[in-house]
């Protein structure tokens, strides 16, 4: 199974949040400095050194870890064993059928700056699949980290609804496929609330 690097029990949803959030932010910091300093010996090195120079970006536990990573992950271990017994796993399912859907669109529909919001989307989709993850990777008794992530979540799928409704905008021809994607959408953002729900219950 895949390490769960989130390891604070005792936190809440808020804090938990706020937690991802920081981990979005050095994730989006790391990846802007990178192209700069690629070919330089020790990049990595630099940017951590200069991630640490920025205290909104220290990771909360207080260590120098600011990524986790497990090499001992097998690609084929995203989900512990029964994954799709839990609850949740219809989301999983939902979401890659969706992105599937999408996918297909955005290769035999879109071209030019059509093409640039799709691969947006492409991306947030990958993104959400990841949550989800993260989510069945959690141990059952941390309903904190699992409603943080489920937050996170519904503003991620509300960003994706905005980026479809913009490409129909742009290709009314493409409309009423792309109202049967948000459909969809918007049924996994009520099932994910419900799932909140459930946790805080």
């Amino acid at each position: 199974m895949m390490g769960n690097r989130y390891n604070r029990n005792d936190w809440n949803e808020f804090q938990w949040e706020n937690e991802i959030r920081r981990d979005e932010q050095r994730i989006n910091h790391y990846f802007r400095e990178l192209p700069c300093c690629i070919d330089l010996p020790g990049e990595e090195d630099y940017i951590m050194k200069k991630l640490a120079g920025m205290p909104d970006l220290v990771p909360s536990q207080g260590n120098d870890s600011f990524f986790y990573f497990n090499d001992d992950d097998e690609v084929d271990e995203f989900f512990p064993g029964e994954w799709r017994h839990k609850k949740g796993a219809e989301l999983y399912t939902q979401i890659m059928t969706i992105s599937r859907q999408w996918n297909s669109l955005l290769a035999s529909q879109m071209t030019g700056s059509e093409l640039k919001k799709g691969l947006a989307a492409t991306c947030l989709f990958g993104k959400l699949a990841s949550r989800i993850i993260d989510i069945f990777n959690t141990e059952e008794g941390m309903h904190g980290l699992k409603l943080g992530l489920l937050k996170r979540m519904l503003s991620e799928l509300n960003a994706l609804v905005g980026i479809i409704r913009a490409v129909g905008f742009a290709r009314r021809t493409l409309e009423p496929q792309l109202c049967a994607v948000i459909e969809q959408i918007q049924n996994v953002r009520e099932k994910s609330i419900d799932l909140m729900q459930e946790l805080r219950s």
